[in-house]
């Protein structure tokens, strides 16, 4: 059905090619993971599968790329029969709603609305999130912005789905949720096609059907059945374990946060009830829960980009109430905060500009700037001068920790922090975040990772429909929803 020649991809801004001398076929119903490091060329393939690469995306193509037997078609004719969802759901959101998102492509084909609204209804069906259908883009989490980004593509019934990074901001309850939906689709359609580029793949593991593994841009293996490998050979391809770490002298630090009776509502809905949180100097909080429970809400209002609506936040010396404004710039000094898409927090031309930009704005923390670009530059062989929006997406992630923390914040607060990651580069941003916590600063990491939190934090609260639920040792907790705990 597909049939990949000699394909190799440079961009105008690199050296070196992306992908080279790329060869493969695949048969029409195959399940493929597509594994590979972070920038080890994943994204590019599937670019360049879906025929926007070079046509919208600029680069030097090489090769050729055959569907049913017609060679490098344009991406209007690909995409009748071939469906991308990116790593970054926003970057391909067209509308405003979550019912016009998904209708979208279907205008676009001229579907009458009776049967438009009918496949929108079965698609949300399908991926357990019907209740979205009437909301705000803007106002979804970034898992339930994933599950629209799916649903967006399925409803287009394609002959080959590309998933770049599905499960990436989903907890372990929704990922198995999307997975589940996606398998579903493909058994009621045998000749559904998927190639998964995923870090971790989860329940799908007895389903993959071949594994085809990117090294540096190159096609390193391509196992023809993944089923067939034993345990051992498995464990080479899926080890996702951590080393363990010392956590001594936490629990007797002084208090520099405390929230109490805090209430916050979104667009009439009532996102967090009745939070009353203290946290101490030196703790290592794991901030879980499954999607929509209000985790990214709490972290904004502690950094002070929300206003306090209901209760009280005291931080540090900083009180925040309905009475008390706080600019976020004010406690910027103090509190070092990662946004969960990394797109949203890149501010200049160059890593260089990029990674001194917090110390130039408080004139502090210059030498530990350099430290850090030195450290970024050396261990991503990247240029100074490159340009951050030039980045995988997980290079993004390890530079948005290092431009966060270089003018000595004392609270560090990432919000997902292992999203796109693939297992070696998770174990790095762990190793940044333990050279932080060794220099005394307090983390407050959002993570639905529950074997790192076990591993890495002192401390998980668990939120569960805008409640704390759970507020104890990483380790008793069996799940990130809290509930085998109530």
């Amino acid at each position: 059905m597909l049939e990949v020649q000699g394909l190799s991809v440079t961009y105008p801004s690199k050296d070196k090619a992306s992908i080279q001398n790329v060869s493969f076929s695949l048969k029409q119903g195959e399940f493929i993971w597509l594994a590979g490091e972070s920038a080890s060329g994943k994204s590019t393939l599937m670019n360049c599968i879906c025929g926007f690469i070079p046509q919208i995306i600029p680069a030097d193509l090489k090769g050729s790329i055959i569907f049913h037997g017609k060679k490098n078609l344009d991406p209007l004719q690909l995409s009748r029969h071939i469906t991308m969802v990116h790593q970054d759901p926003e970057t391909q959101f067209c509308t405003e709603t979550v019912e016009d998102e998904i209708a979208f492509g279907l205008e676009n084909r001229c579907l009458t609305r009776r049967k438009i609204d009918k496949r929108i209804e079965t698609t949300l069906r399908d991926l357990n999130c019907s209740e979205l259908r009437h909301r705000e883009l803007r106002t979804l989490s970034g898992g339930e912005k994933q599950k629209i980004a799916i649903a967006s593509m399925l409803v287009l019934n394609p002959k080959v789905l590309i998933l770049d990074e599905p499960t990436s901001n989903l907890d372990p309850i929704s990922m198995k949720e999307v997975l589940k939906a996606i398998e579903n689709v493909r058994r009621k359609s045998h000749d559904l096609t998927i190639i998964l580029a995923e870090h971790r793949i989860g329940d799908l593991v007895e389903q993959i059907n071949r594994v085809l593994k990117l090294e540096e841009g190159e096609l390193s293996r391509d196992i023809r059945d993944f089923q067939d490998l034993d345990h051992e050979e498995r464990n080479s391809i899926m080890d996702y374990s951590y080393p363990e770490y010392s956590r001594e002298g936490v629990k007797n630090g002084e208090t520099v946060l405390k929230i109490k009776d805090m209430d916050h509502t979104l667009d009439g809905k009532k996102i967090l009830k009745d939070i009353d949180l203290k946290v101490r100097k030196g703790e290592i909080i794991a901030l879980m829960g499954r999607n929509g429970s209000g985790k990214t809400t709490l972290v904004k209002l502690i950094s002070a980009l929300s206003e306090v609506q209901e209760g009280k936040i005291k931080i540090f010396d900083r009180v925040m109430d309905r009475s008390n404004k706080v600019q976020p710039y004010e406690l910027g000094k103090r509190i070092g905060y990662v946004f969960q898409n990394p797109n949203h927090q890149i501010f200049e031309n160059s890593l260089e500009e990029e990674i001194k930009f917090a110390t130039k704005n408080f004139s502090k923390g210059g030498s530990k700037a350099k430290k850090w670009l030195k450290k970024i530059t050396t261990e991503e062989d990247l240029d100074e001068k490159t340009h951050p929006h030039t980045l995988s997406f997980g290079q993004k992630r390890r530079l948005n920790i290092y431009s966060s923390s270089p003018h000595g914040p004392e609270l560090v607060v990432i919000d997902e922090p292992f999203s796109g990651q693939d297992h070696q580069n998770a174990l790095m941003i762990a190793g940044i975040m333990d050279d932080l916590w060794s220099e005394g600063k307090t983390l407050m990491i959002v993570t639905h990772n529950l074997e790192f939190a076990k591993e890495f934090c002192t401390r998980a609260v668990v939120l569960k429909d805008g409640r704390i639920v759970y507020d104890g040792e990483p380790d008793s907790l069996k799940s990130v929803s809290g509930e085998n705990e109530r």
